[in-house]
Order: structure tokens, then sequence, then C-alpha cells
């Protein structure tokens, strides 16, 4: 298909290549609603890549309503986008910058579900929000006239001294107020950090498999991305202990998506590296407050004695996304300069939020809330994982931390057409391998158990079962 044409060099994987060039094809009527689309066996002849990757880029566009298929007939451009289409021929041209286009490049990568389906990873139990509590503390600070006028650009004070006091008794992570940095979620302090830390060429050691948003924020600013394995002592140190880069951002706590945890000799090791390579690293400890079955490992803040750790924090993880409250702790000597990009940068969260969590934290509401959901977690862990191996379909990897792990297959399925047809029947289990770069991917579903109730997971679980055994007789 001359539409179609893939970039090897690319931090964008290949199926996510081909169903973007295809999606655009598409949009603006190269292929027309209606128009049938050439085979799979075809597509891989004419672009050189493996059949897997062609199966999973047009499971992707089924998934997304671009493509139908006619059994015995074909796969065909769906009628439904000949709006969009006749819409995209009177829009006028329009050429990207060189930086624009970096972001159209890897703004897939960047995408995060926002509907309520069962097993969506990385989101915690909304129907056990504290309102109540929360609710109080927001009245009590939208009592405060103060907090109508223009925001601190570093954050809400007392808010970075609840947050430093927690990371010290939780994390050991040892910090002044003054070393926390309030953004709007994390992935605008993964921006922060790369414009405080890195310029355009500069080389970045990443987890694989690893987390998509993070890596489209370091591609989009023409960061070379240098991909290493993961295994079931985390990141592979040995692997990069003599390349030259500025930063290494790793998930430490419990390994997006793996789930697996840093052993403590590999977090020596990655800070020798950082040491000696005058390098930094960025420390996602985004949901490290849910440890069931051990203690958790000291942070890399916390063992870092020359500093050189940015930590990562989230409320969406323990609390609800919808707050959109990220913070930074950074090391002493890197104050003065994220200070001067946060401020120029903006995008501090609303001071009335930040002041009602601040409150919500000072009164213990944060801690109890905690301590209640870790055991509501572990029922639910325990519970999912256990119809899961009794359908005899998967294998389960679990750590016992986080809010998800990996169901590895076990039937002859591509997880991608899974979780396709799966996201077609109402749940959100994304493939593992949709989550690797360059190392040959294992083949197993993201299981998100913290935000599905019991009674919705067994009916869950009973249609992932049933597709699963459909997809496998196939």
């Amino acid at each position: 298909m001359a539409l179609i044409v893939v970039d090897r060099s690319s931090g964008v994987p290949l199926h996510r290549q081909v169903a973007s060039k295809m999606r655009e094809a598409i949009l603006s009527g190269r292929l027309a609603a209606g128009e049938r689309i050439v085979s799979s066996r075809e597509l891989q002849s004419e672009l050189g890549v493996s059949r897997n990757t062609i199966v999973d880029a047009l499971g992707q566009l089924h998934a997304e309503g671009y493509l139908v298929t006619v059994r015995g007939v074909g796969t065909f451009v769906s009628n439904d986008v000949a709006r969009t289409q006749t819409n995209g021929r009177a829009s006028r041209a329009f050429t990207p910058t060189p930086d624009a286009q970096r972001y159209l490049d890897v703004g897939e990568l960047a995408r995060n579900g926002n509907v309520t389906r069962a097993f969506r990873p990385c989101v915690p139990a909304i129907d056990a929000f504290p309102f109540a509590e929360f609710k109080r503390s927001m009245m009590r600070a939208a009592s405060d006239a103060a907090l109508f006028d223009y925001p601190d650009a570093q954050g809400h004070a007392q808010l970075r001294t609840e947050i430093a006091r927690r990371v010290a008794q939780t994390r050991g992570a040892d910090c002044t107020p003054d070393q926390v940095f309030i953004t709007n979620g994390a992935q605008a302090a993964f921006s922060l950090i790369a414009d405080a830390l890195l310029k355009r060429g500069d080389a970045v050691v990443m987890e694989d498999p690893g987390y998509p948003n993070v890596r489209a924020a370091f591609l989009a600013r023409g960061f070379r991305v240098a991909s290493v394995a993961v295994d079931e002592q985390g990141i592979d140190v040995d692997a990069f202990a003599r390349r030259t880069a500025k930063l290494a951002y790793v998930t430490p706590s419990h390994q997006l998506p793996t789930g697996v945890v840093l052993s403590l000799e590999r977090r020596l090791k990655l800070l020798d590296w950082a040491d000696t390579q005058d390098a930094w690293i960025v420390e996602d400890d985004y949901d490290s407050e849910f440890h069931y079955t051990s203690r958790a490992l000291p942070s890399l803040y916390a063992l870092s004695e020359r500093q050189r750790v940015v930590y990562v924090g989230t409320f969406s993880k323990v609390l609800s996304p919808a707050l959109r409250v990220g913070y930074v702790i950074v090391p002493p000597i890197l104050r003065d300069v994220f200070a001067a990009c946060h401020t120029v940068m903006g995008g501090v969260p609303s001071p009335l939020l930040q002041a009602a969590l601040a409150d919500f934290m000072d009164r213990g509401h944060f801690a109890r809330h905690i301590r209640k959901m870790r055991t509501l977690y572990d029922e639910r862990r325990v519970y999912v994982q256990g119809l899961l191996q009794k359908t005899g379909l998967f294998s389960i990897a679990d750590s016992g931390t986080g809010l998800h792990f990996v169901a590895d297959l076990l039937a002859h399925v591509s997880d991608q057409v899974l979780s396709a047809e799966a996201q077609k029947a109402g749940l959100m289990v994304p493939a593992l391998s949709s989550f690797y770069f360059e190392r040959p991917p294992r083949n197993g579903l993201i299981v998100g158990y913290a935000a599905t109730p019991p009674a919705q997971a067994r009916n869950a679980i009973g249609i992932l079962a049933a597709v699963t055994r459909k997809l496998a007789a196939l």
C-alpha cells in the first residue's frame, strides 16, 4: 500500500506507525468509506514487516471503528467515517512545524482511557473515594479569600509541607517543602523535568517495556530514547552501565507494565551509574503506597547520597485521576532552575484544590484512606487472580504491589487482538505487547483490579474467558 511508509529508526512501534498512517489515509479520504482493504498478507509483503504487526494495526483500527470485516468477503473502511472524510476535504491545508509534528507523531502514546470499564489499570477505586471528608476540606478552602488570588508558582505552601512530611515518613525521602513543586498531574511533571534538565538530542534511558506517556514526552522534545530490557529484578542496569546518557527514567516500586520491583542491588547499581555519568534519575513512584505481601524497599531518592534523583509522585493513583495533582521533589542544587522553569511554564492546579488536599492530609484523612485502600485492593487482587486462574487461560505474574498485575496468555491468541475484542465487549485490558518498543514482547494482558468491585469482576472475567476461547478456536 503506497499510502504507508514505516520508519524503523523511530521510537514509535511499527504497528502504531501502520495504524496511524492508515487512520490518516481514511480521515483524509485517500481511503474512501466502503473501500476494500488489501489482505494482511499483502500488506505484510509490501511493507516488509511481520504479520503480527499488521494484525495488531488492523485490530486497533477495528477497535476504533475505522474498519469493518465481512466474514468470507474482506475488510472495508467503515461507512461511518464518510461524514468525517467530507468535512476533511473542505478544510484548509495546514503544515505543522517540525516541533509540532513530533507531538503529532507520538500523540497516540500519551493517550489515557477515560471510560469506566472493568479492569482498567492504574485507576483507584472511585467507588471508595472519601467524598464527605473531601467535600468538607473543599468547603473550608472555599472560605479563604486569599485562595481566589493568583496561585504560588511553586504550589500551595501547606500542600508542599504535607507532601514533604508524607514522603519522609513513608519513602525515607528527606526533603524540605522548598524542594517540592506541585504540577497538573504526573505528565506535567515529566514535561517540567525534560525542560529543566535536557536539551534536544540528549540521550535518555527508559525501561522496555515501559510507560508510553513518558516516552511520548521525551520523543516530542527531540531526545534520543535508549530502550533497556526489564527482567524479574527490574531494569537491567548492566546493559547500559557504560552508556552515556543524561537521564534514566524508571518505575522502581512497581514497574509499569510488568509490575516487578527493582531489586536493591540494581538500585545501588543505578545510583552508581548516575554518579559516574553525571546523569539524573527520574524515579516515578506512582503507586508506591500499595504493598500487600512485603515491605517496600527504600526509594532511590532516599538511597542517593550524592542526590542524583528527581522524585515524581501523583495523587491520581491514590485518590482520583480527576484531581490532576502531581508533584516533583528535586535535590537542592536543582531548586532554582526548576523554580524558573515552573514559573514560566505555569500550570499549577487550582489553589482551592491544593488547599483542600492539604487540609485533607493535615487532618489525617489521607493516611486513613490509604490504609483502608490497602486492605480493599488486596482483597480485590486475590479475588480477581483466583477467578482468572480458574479459567485455565492465564498465568498470573504479580509482585504483590500496585494497582495491576500481568496475566500471561496460555492460549494461542494475540494479546492485541484479544484486547481489542475485549474492549468491544466492555472491558479494558491493555495488551502487554503494546508497551514494548524494541524488545521481543510477552503475550499477555494488564489487569487493573483496584477500581473493579467483585460483582463486576466476576461478570467481566466470564466475558473475557468467553472472548478468549472464541479467538483460540478460530
